[in-house]
């Protein structure tokens, strides 16, 4: 799901359906106009892409407004366009300023409580799982990350809670940073990767179910510090198991 103001002209976020639209009585009384449903969603990233860029990555692409319609649903090819213009944009922070001397406010985008932990990193080792332009998409459309089967015991640390990294090889970018919801399992979405719509099976069959926990800006695989990291974890490429002190 992609979200925009009307009016704003920019595309605002991206988010994971987690539900389907259910009827809201209390909804319906409250909004008059046809808000009459609700549906929850895990979300994925804040942002200001103006949609002039949006058109541009994705030509096909259609906004709703509010002379139009509330909502407008896209080609598969299109989401996958704007999804990538979308991680590729800077981030947008929409917290309330808080200074620390009074209780956050109370709203639905209230700065988080400054005691709490900044970097939501697992106590354990984390994962870097791989993707290209073609599949980036739906790892994050689905909710899951995938490896090849020969990669299962490599992933066996995976815990619900651990930190992962998604690392697109076409773009050069490292993503993140998300949570794995569940361990690394066989088959979480049998056919999920497949380029074969007839396929049964998945090339990427090693799968793990995430959510983000920190949104931040893609990090380049020719960042100094990234590449200093990576260099720690010896040979082996990008993709595969970090150490806690390394995520």
């Amino acid at each position: 799901l992609f979200f925009t103001a009307s009016g704003s002209d920019h595309v605002q976020g991206a988010a994971l359906a987690t539900s389907p639209p259910v009827a809201d009585d209390l909804a319906a009384e409250i909004y008059a106009d046809g808000f009459h449903h609700r549906l929850s969603v895990d979300w994925y990233r804040t942002v200001e892409l103006p949609v002039a860029r949006a058109v541009e990555a994705a030509p096909d692409l259609l906004l709703p407004t509010a002379e139009t319609q509330l909502c407008q649903d896209m080609t598969a090819a299109t989401g996958a366009a704007l999804m990538a213009a979308v991680w590729g944009s800077p981030l947008a922070t929409l917290y309330e300023p808080f200074d620390g001397t009074e209780p956050p406010p109370g709203t639905a985008h209230a700065a988080p409580d400054p005691a709490r932990p900044v970097w939501p990193i697992a106590p354990g080792p984390a994962f870097i799982f791989g993707c290209n332009s073609q599949t980036m998409d739906e790892c994050l459309g689905r909710g899951i990350f995938g490896l090849p089967a020969h990669m299962k015991r490599a992933a066996s640390s995976i815990r619900p809670g651990s930190t992962v990294f998604l690392f697109n090889v076409t773009d050069r970018l490292l993503f993140g940073t998300f949570e794995a919801v569940t361990a690394a399992e066989m088959n979480v979405e049998p056919t999920a990767f497949s380029k074969n719509p007839a396929a049964t099976s998945s090339p990427f069959p090693v799968q793990v179910r995430v959510r983000v926990s920190l949104e931040c800006p893609p990090l380049e695989d020719s960042d100094p510090a990234l590449g200093q990291i990576l260099r720690g974890r010896g040979g082996g490429g990008r993709i595969g198991p970090v150490t806690h002190a390394q995520a």
